[in-house]
């Protein structure tokens, strides 16, 4: 078994390597050597998953109010806020959506992601009407002048985030077959702290 591992480690090394270009001159493998190759292409496969899930085991999660909890500036890669934006802006208003915006930026590292999906101004009528919204302060909304259509433009030109992408969220089905979410067709945007 030594022996066998020994004949297919130059099989795995790493790109560049001497053993590996001369078999980009071979166009025809034997039976062993592309068995063996699927198996390097699995290991690194292994490896990665591996060192992802390795990564996962720093994410930790916390409950509360956000805008209250102590952030690291300068500390986080990625910050996420689905289905939250209209919760902040009809209990702080305007200003606790800005003081939101601009704490994503500050917690983030420099070239740190914002992945935002900013409930539609609609979808404010309906919450107010819910049981236990009736005590919102701002659950007059049309004391609310920072409109979620304008969060991109206040996310980019006041807090200078860069917009990397928007995303529609489709159903599972690829290609043109896909279709928006009922519910859940909302723009999700994507952005960036300058490096």
């Amino acid at each position: 078994q030594r022996q066998a591992q020994q004949r297919q480690a130059p099989l795995c090394q790493q790109p560049g390597s001497s053993q590996q270009q001369q078999h980009h001159h071979h166009h025809h493998r034997s039976p062993l050597q592309q068995q063996q190759l699927k198996h390097c292409s699995l290991n690194a496969q292994v490896v990665e998953l591996d060192r992802q899930i390795k990564a996962l085991s720093r994410v930790t999660f916390k409950a509360g109010n956000w805008l209250d909890m102590p952030c690291l500036a300068g500390k986080y890669d990625v910050v996420t806020c689905f289905s939250v934006t209209k919760w902040i802006h009809l209990n702080w208003g305007d200003d606790g959506i800005m003081k939101l915006f601009h704490k994503f930026y500050r917690c983030l590292a420099p070239g740190g992601l914002l992945v935002l999906e900013p409930q539609p101004f609609k979808s404010y009528k309906n919450a107010v009407h819910k049981q236990g919204v009736q005590h919102a302060p701002f659950r007059e909304i049309d004391q609310l002048k920072l409109r979620p259509e304008a969060f991109l433009d206040f996310l980019t030109e006041r807090v200078k985030f860069e917009l990397v992408q928007q995303l529609n969220a489709v159903s599972q089905v690829a290609g043109k077959e896909a279709v928006p979410v009922k519910g859940f067709d909302r723009p999700i945007l994507v952005l960036r702290k300058p490096l």
